[in-house]
């Protein structure tokens, strides 16, 4: 009689269910009894009544530029041209989360907050060891007045999972607080002026490690004008800054990685999002 191995706990089957979805999202089959991944075989193809698919890779779209230090500076952060005090003035006042989340609600530097429904701030355990910040909210999350809801934040919650990480054992979030009009991206501009409010998050919730999730979330807060193509998978240090705005001592493990909605837009990249996902429970681990 062979010996089958040590019994699952239901979180162990949990973390495999969701990462046998997380495999066959990604085209991948499951070989019994084994259930070791094995890509998919291609087949001869048949007489269609439409053409093939075109897998090819396409050119990633132009990223919109960072908000760069030069930039913030010259937006003042908020605190010029707006009806009251700005974001940096807010962000600085505030000493505890749920003051960081009043001073965001009471700030109207930002245009879009005018376009938006809702302000969103974050969800997720405040205790978790992992932050994850966002672009913006889209149109399901402004909607339903909750960070990474619909398609994007079940995605999320299943890349999350499929390493053993349940829905509320992570702390989600964005740079911006508002939906963009239409879904478009942020310009540098009203980045530029929330700036504040997302690096005093980050300072708040002081996570063990902090996962950027799209290329305007990493361009902004690691300063940087590469595209997320190239940020990707690669761990820097995000250094934490004071209420002031200034860089501390003090940095934070942090890994880029592509946007749930890129993901849905470009199912072929989800291998390379897979090594990130092993790479963040990597470290996680240690």
């Amino acid at each position: 009689m062979t010996d089958s191995g040590p019994a699952l706990t239901p979180q162990d089957e949990k973390a495999l269910q969701a990462l046998i979805a997380w495999w066959a999202d990604a085209g991948i089959e499951m070989d019994a009894p084994s259930m070791a991944p094995r890509p998919v075989a291609p087949t001869a193809p048949g007489p269609r009544s439409e053409p093939l698919p075109d897998t090819r890779r396409t050119a990633p779209a132009e990223p919109v530029r960072a908000a760069t230090p030069q930039a913030a500076r010259a937006a003042g952060f908020g605190d010029a041209g707006s009806s009251g005090p700005g974001a940096r003035t807010l962000a600085k006042g505030a000493d505890t989360l749920d003051a960081l989340r009043d001073a965001i609600s009471q700030f109207d530097g930002c245009a879009l907050k005018r376009t938006a429904r809702n302000t969103l701030f974050a969800r997720g355990d405040r205790a978790a060891r992992i932050m994850v910040i966002g672009d913006a909210p889209g149109r399901d999350e402004d909607e339903r007045g909750e960070p990474f809801a619909g398609q994007t934040g079940q995605l999320m919650d299943r890349m999350l999972a499929a390493i053993g990480i349940e829905r509320d054992a992570a702390y989600l979030t964005y740079v911006l607080n508002w939906r963009p009009p239409g879904n478009r991206s942020p310009t540098q501009d009203e980045i530029a002026l929330c700036l504040p409010f997302a690096e005093r998050h980050i300072a708040l919730k002081k996570p063990d490690v902090l996962v950027l999730a799209g290329g305007l979330s990493a361009q902004a807060l690691l300063r940087s004008e590469a595209p997320i193509t190239r940020l990707r998978g690669r761990w820097t240090d995000y250094a934490v800054r004071d209420s002031s705005g200034e860089p501390t001592a003090a940095t934070i493990p942090t890994l880029p990685i592509f946007h749930p909605s890129y993901l849905l837009r470009r199912p072929t990249e989800k291998r390379l999002a897979w090594q990130d996902l092993l790479a963040l429970a990597s470290k996680l681990n240690h």
